[in-house]
């Protein structure tokens, strides 16, 4: 039982150590034995349990997306009302992408570099997914009559680019929101006011008179 404890400890470890190099550095700038060095572990471990650091990646991907997706399904097939499904759907993101902007770095760096259709596909194919659940949270809202009929594409792309600018052009959005560093810009003040400003965007956008 250790052993096996002791083995997805170490995977685990090369996980978490790879999305923290990717991150910083880049995919093609960080090697393998970088990843096995810093996660302390056989330079084999890499190839044992992943194949490859590309198979890292890959695998990487899987194990965070399917989380957000199961959460968007749950809401998906509940009766609470539209506007909740988006404001539970808006908390969500926002704690992920301020909790977890490794991760999202990383993302975003293989989306707008496009040097791996591998993974660029991988990623969309997760993303879209995603994007489709959210996208019937508002058409579910204007059936009901209780959304305008607006650019639903551009609605959510107005949500996550916020977010994705809040990661990636960090000190460019510290000098807008007048923080001195990073470590202030992605403090729980913060996030709860990305959380109030999304939902208030959405609301003025979205709801119809009355609602």
């Amino acid at each position: 039982m250790s052993d096996t404890c002791d083995k997805a400890d170490k995977r685990q470890k090369l996980l978490e150590v790879a999305e923290s190099l990717f991150a910083k550095h880049g995919f093609e700038a960080v090697s393998v034995r970088q990843l096995a060095a810093e996660a302390d572990v056989n330079l084999s471990m890499v190839s044992y349990y992943f194949g490859s650091k590309d198979g890292l990646f890959q695998e990487m991907i899987k194990s965070k997306f399917p989380q957000t997706r199961s959460v968007l399904e749950d809401l998906a097939q509940s009766d609470i009302h539209p506007w909740e499904k988006l404001t539970i759907t808006i908390d969500m993101y926002v704690d992920k992408f301020f909790l977890g902007r490794a991760f999202h770095r990383v993302i975003m760096r293989e989306m707008s570099l496009q040097q791996r259709p591998e993974h660029v596909n991988l990623i969309r194919e997760h993303m879209a997914r995603s994007q489709e659940l959210i996208r019937g949270f508002i058409h579910e809202g204007q059936k009901k009559g209780l959304f305008r009929y607006v650019d639903v594409e551009l609605t959510i792309a107005t949500l996550f680019g916020t977010l994705s600018s809040a990661i990636n052009q960090g000190a460019l959005t510290c000098s807008m929101l007048k923080e001195t560093n990073l470590e202030a810009l992605y403090s729980d003040q913060n996030r709860e006011r990305y959380k109030q400003h999304l939902k208030a965007l959405l609301h003025a956008h979205l709801m119809t008179a009355g609602v």
